[in-house]
């Protein structure tokens, strides 16, 4: 090659080099681990703490407004700990006010996080003393709750409201929603659980959940353990948030709580005009109003006197203003339950079908409806229909449901003048999918080591809330479940102390322990025509 030609490629080539930029690769796999704490300096188990600050290294770079939220000093002190982040390194520096001869935790929430938005593993707790040792008191238990929860530590000061104030210690549940509380000194102690999403908030009763254990006063030594706390949330007091009026004869009213079967509305009237009164076939907290007549003019008074159940009065006397529709509804009658298309696992109950129509109807009119149930498209089936409210029936075929069949429920117009009270279609058809029969099994066990005559034993399915059952547990401890449908269940043994069948929660302010309990720590696979005999259950209360 002679030289101008080699020249001449020499360009072409370091020109092309030049044109070729050198980037990253891009894409890649999500980071999903979690960041780790390297070092902190000083080290946790520091005594005659001499310099308020703590340097953290992390394993990645830290996300630092989830850090400033999720960082806590306790016992709590009255400012926040600053927070500077240098590389991978956090500076904290402790607030003014630390007593002599006391222990400081600093607690790292889970809820930290790295700059790829991937939380701690678990949270972290460093210990320091300004004295010349470091508490060593432990308290640790369970919360039971469907979401980690916070878990609040007081000391007892014999206060009323103490936990409605802010607290002295704060912990998170582990995903097995196992807590811990290190590094305290001896002496008496309260504890609160409270959903995490209001945690480092002081406890609103009538707007978070919370959980309150069976004892009122921890007295620690060393170590306590199994303090076992189940979330709930206070139902505020009944109230009557709204109502409104549908058609000439008949409205609904709106409430903040459900309306039970078992309760009653007194004096119930629409101006002067006494009404019935039903619960929504679909929506517990709402209830139908009628009257036989119409009502007419512009606006009107809905009032009662009070509702009760069980002769204790839910309200007192309440009255609401509604407006009356210039023109009565002209609409067709609708189907509002089932959809078109459904599926029924065929079950000991008979698995009825539930209509429910899109307005209360006379009950002249709910039989008047013709109603055909045919399988496979052609044979017609004998069933049974029960009016169940003026809005809502229940189908079922006499004979049960065919496992792994094809039904049509069909509900045909009739003839009328008056287009609100059919249908507007000539035929209504809902399609119906039948699956395998559902299997039962049985349950029973003996429970040991509870000297107590008000014992239950109650098991919820994992996976259905509404399938809950519960067995009183005789005077040689035993319990016995039959015909339970197949599936997944906790068992939960507590100690009815009020007897009234239902676990109590107890309560924050005034204070009310909750009644004890136990959770068996694995789930019971409950099977078709199988009985399970546990081994003893141990416990102490």
């Amino acid at each position: 090659m002679n030289s101008k030609l080699f020249l001449l490629f020499f360009c072409i080539t370091l020109a092309s080099w030049k044109c070729a930029a050198i980037a990253p690769a891009s894409g890649g796999p999500k980071d999903t681990t979690p960041p780790v704490l390297l070092s902190a300096n000083p080290p946790s188990g520091t005594v005659r703490l001499l310099e308020p600050v703590v340097e953290l290294t992390f394993s990645e770079y830290m996300d630092e407004k989830s850090f400033a939220a999720g960082i806590r000093i306790a016992p709590v002190l009255k400012d926040d700990p600053t927070v500077k982040f240098k590389g991978k390194s956090v500076i904290v520096t402790l607030p003014t006010g630390i007593k002599n001869d006391m222990t400081l935790v600093l607690t790292l929430s889970r809820s930290i996080k790295d700059e790829h938005g991937v939380e701690l593993a678990k949270p972290i707790q460093l210990a320091y003393s300004t004295g010349d040792v470091i508490d060593t008191g432990i308290i640790k238990g369970w919360v039971y709750a469907s979401q980690p929860a916070g878990v609040y530590l007081f000391y007892d000061e014999g206060s009323d409201t103490l936990l409605l104030s802010k607290p002295d210690y704060i912990s998170e549940t582990e995903d097995d929603g196992s807590f811990e509380f290190n590094y305290l000194s001896s002496g008496k102690y309260k504890i609160l659980a409270i959903e995490r999403g209001a945690a480092g908030v002081q406890l609103d009763q009538k707007r978070m959940s919370y959980g309150v254990p069976p004892i009122s006063v921890i007295a620690l030594d060393s170590i306590f353990t199994g303090i076992h706390i189940r979330l709930f949330k206070e139902k505020e007091p009944l109230r009557l948030l709204r109502g409104e009026w549908k058609d000439w004869n008949w409205g609904q009213l709106y409430f903040n709580n459900d309306i039970l079967d078992g309760m009653d509305i007194h004096g119930l009237k629409i101006g002067a005009r006494e009404m019935e009164w039903l619960i929504h076939p679909e929506d517990d907290k709402l209830i139908i109003v009628t009257v036989t007549d119409t009502v007419r003019s512009a606006k009107e008074k809905i009032s009662f006197k009070n509702i009760t159940m069980d002769q204790k009065v839910l309200l007192d006397s309440s009255a609401i203003n509604v407006s009356i529709p210039a023109k009565g509804d002209t609409n067709y009658l609708a189907l509002t339950n089932p959809d078109s298309k459904i599926s029924i696992t065929p079950e000991k109950t008979g698995s009825p079908i539930k209509l429910v129509y899109s307005r209360p109807l006379p009950e002249k009119l709910l039989n008047s409806f013709k109603i055909d149930l045919i399988i496979d498209d052609t044979t017609e089936v004998n069933f049974t229909k029960m009016i169940n409210t003026p809005m809502s029936i229940f189908v079922a075929p006499q004979n049960g449901w065919e496992p792994k069949k094809s039904y049509k429920l069909k509900l045909f117009r009739h003839e009328t003048t008056n287009e609100k009270e059919t249908f507007k279609d000539s035929i209504t058809t809902i399609n119906i999918e039948t699956t395998r029969p559902l299997g039962y099994g049985g349950i029973s066990g003996t429970i040991k080591g509870i000297d107590s005559e008000k014992m239950i034993t109650e098991i919820q399915s994992v996976e259905k809330k509404h399938w809950n059952f519960k067995s009183v547990v005789n005077s040689a401890g035993r319990f016995e479940y039959n015909d339970i449908p197949e599936g997944l269940y906790t068992l939960i043994v507590f100690d009815d102390r009020d007897q009234n069948i239902d676990y109590s929660y107890g309560k924050a302010y005034p204070f009310q322990p909750s009644e004890w309990f136990y959770v068996l720590p694995d789930t019971i696979e409950v099977r078709a025509n199988w009985d399970i005999e546990f081994q003893p259950i141990y416990m102490e209360q």
